[in-house]
């Protein structure tokens, strides 16, 4: 596991300035995890029931760690506790960005499933069903355009690591988070309060109640009524399990709120340029130099620091 800061640090936290790697199983560290998985199908095959998730609480508990895995040491060098919050920002940046890649496939898989159930249930040809669809489409789109744009837009650092646009990954990242539950709300409308009611999947299969269990499923006389069920149950895994709430907070909060998605574009904007727009349009300005949409990198910001820097005392 690679450890880094989580946030701006000023000398008095020097003790936690610190960024490292280490194996998982080495001495003193603790893992507190919890894991999330579907209910296993034991009568139908159910490919989504393959995925999983663990997140971890991760303590340590008097840890060695040999200074060949030490990348940043504030306790040792207390000027390094300056680089502690271009850490946290770098970890955060690359993971918003990364949600603009994987956030708009499970877009795209509950626009499938709405479009699905939506024509299982026989109203797959009404208006406000089409306007729902196009909203999960439209975000999935949206949220893969500001990725690949940002990507486009990138900075290559020394290292030849490219650094997506700040702005652009910040747009995408806050767009997938705001409209998450939106999105679920959409498959909880179109499908109904079954996926939330559904028996448990041996009852379908139960010699008792299990024909009568399977007839009362059909809705659609187009479709047999196993697959209507099959339907059903995932929906339910993917909206209503244990592992789908987990999956909408980390929607959310997966790499920073939304809030800390504005605060970091609103830190990064130039406004005074953009004012200038319309300054001149309304008359205010004589003349406008040509404006250009702002590219902003982590790196950017990095070397404004070194320079803010330069010469002075850390504790100024």
């Amino acid at each position: 596991m690679i450890v880094v800061p989580c946030r701006y640090m000023g000398p008095k936290d020097k003790d936690y300035a610190v960024a490292f790697a280490l194996p998982t199983d080495w001495d003193g560290v603790k893992l507190l995890t919890r894991p999330a998985s579907f209910r296993k199908s034991e009568h139908m095959e159910f490919p989504a029931g393959n995925f999983g998730d663990a997140e971890t609480f991760i303590i340590f508990d008097d840890v060695f760690v040999p200074n060949d895995r030490i990348f940043l040491n504030g306790n040792g060098d207390p000027r390094q506790t300056a680089y502690a919050g271009f850490l946290a920002l770098m970890f955060a940046h690359y993971h918003r960005h990364s949600y603009t890649g994987c956030k708009p496939a499970i877009t795209e898989v509950i626009a499938s499933a709405a479009a699905l159930v939506a024509e299982y249930n026989g109203i797959e040809k009404t208006s406000h069903v089409q306007d729902k669809l196009s909203h999960l489409i439209g975000t999935a789109e949206l949220v893969f355009a500001a990725g690949e744009s940002s990507a486009k837009h990138s900075e290559k650092a020394p290292s030849g690591t490219q650094v997506p646009d700040e702005i652009l990954t910040n747009a995408g990242r806050r767009l997938a988070g705001e409209m998450i539950y939106e999105e679920y709300k959409v498959l909880a409308d179109l499908s109904g309060g079954l996926i939330a009611t559904l028996p448990y999947e041996g009852s379908f299969f139960s010699e008792d109640v299990g024909e009568l269990a399977m007839k009362y499923m059909k809705r659609n006389p187009r479709v047999k009524p196993e697959n209507v069920l099959r339907c059903f149950r995932g929906i339910e895994a993917f909206a209503v399990s244990e592992i789908a709430g987990l999956l909408q907070v980390a929607g959310l909060h997966g790499g920073g709120s939304p809030s800390m998605e504005t605060i970091t574009m609103m830190m990064r904007y130039d406004l005074e340029k953009l004012k200038n727009i319309s300054k001149y349009l309304f008359g205010i300005k004589s003349k406008l130099k040509r404006y250009e949409r702002p590219t902003v990198t982590p790196r950017k910001q990095l070397e404004k620091f070194r320079k803010a820097m330069k010469g002075k005392k850390l504790e100024k």
